[in-house]
């Protein structure tokens, strides 16, 4: 344990070097010359000292620094990426845009009733029930002059006939419905029948077609637009898939394959047809 005489002696010694440094900065904040010459061997003397402080403390500033850089980038790459996804969200947006355009500029060249005013819509929903498999829903109505018995179609051929209409949206009964049935014209003899949808079956069944009438595979099936028929003239319904045997003796039953494409349905054009009453 340290004497009495000993902490006398540190007491006193820290007295002296306090009033050293009051001494000292009073003289240096008057200015004293020579104290520019103390600091600069200060300077000297503590230069390699501090130059080898900072060699040693470089690469703790570095990760330092780094560590702070990196917050940085994290944020700036994050920024980035949200951009390049925007940019991307745009293209696929503009991509699509393009393809509905075509889409819709297909449509308005149907090839058939150009003379038929006509209503462009886009499929807004399919069956709405498993009881009501044969129905399609569009984003046009009675706003646009779409009435109930106008020929819905695409220009690979006819679609169905609107059964209800509100104001925006219509309800469009599919010639796939068995309950649809209409008048037809065989292309290349003129020769008339009768068909209806062929409910779940890929074919529209068109009868009474007589056994001597020339029916070869791919023969294109037109509506008739006989009087009081529910379709005007020429509009394509498809193609002869098959020939097959009809129950009534001397007749015969054909299978047409759809023109039209069900299952990939989004824009469809309403002709401004009604059937007479």
């Amino acid at each position: 344990m340290p004497s009495t005489e000993t902490r006398r002696r540190a007491r006193y010694v820290l007295l002296v070097l306090s009033l050293l440094a009051v001494t000292l900065i009073t003289l240096d904040a008057r200015g004293i010359g020579v104290f520019d010459g103390m600091r600069n061997v200060a300077s000297d003397v503590v230069a390699p000292v501090g130059s080898a402080f900072a060699w040693v403390t470089t690469p703790v500033r570095n990760a330092w620094g780094g560590m702070t850089d990196y917050d940085h980038l994290e944020r700036e790459n994050a920024r980035l990426r949200g951009r390049v996804a925007a940019l991307e969200g745009d293209a696929m947006k503009g991509a699509n845009a393009i393809e509905q355009l075509k889409r819709l500029r297909r449509q308005m060249n149907l090839g058939f009733a150009e003379s038929i005013p006509s209503q462009i819509a886009r499929v807004v929903s399919g069956p709405s029930s498993n009881f009501d498999t044969f129905r399609l829903e569009i984003d046009k109505g009675t706003d646009q002059g779409v009435a109930v018995g106008n020929p819905v179609v695409v220009r690979d051929g006819l679609v169905g006939r609107i059964e209800r209409a509100s104001r925006t949206r219509s309800v469009v009964q599919l010639l796939t419905d068995p309950d649809f049935r209409l008048g037809v014209r065989l292309a290349s003899t003129q020769t008339l029948g009768v068909g209806h949808g062929g409910g779940d079956s890929d074919h529209f069944i068109v009868q009474k077609i007589q056994t001597g009438v020339p029916v070869d595979r791919g023969e294109v099936v037109l509506t008739s637009g006989l009087e009081n028929s529910v379709m005007p003239p020429d509009i394509p319904i498809g193609t002869v898939g098959k020939v097959t045997v009809d129950e009534i003796p001397g007749l015969r039953l054909l299978l047409v394959d759809y023109g039209a494409k069900f299952s990939e349905l989004d824009v469809v054009q309403v002709l401004k047809w009604q059937p007479p009453r």
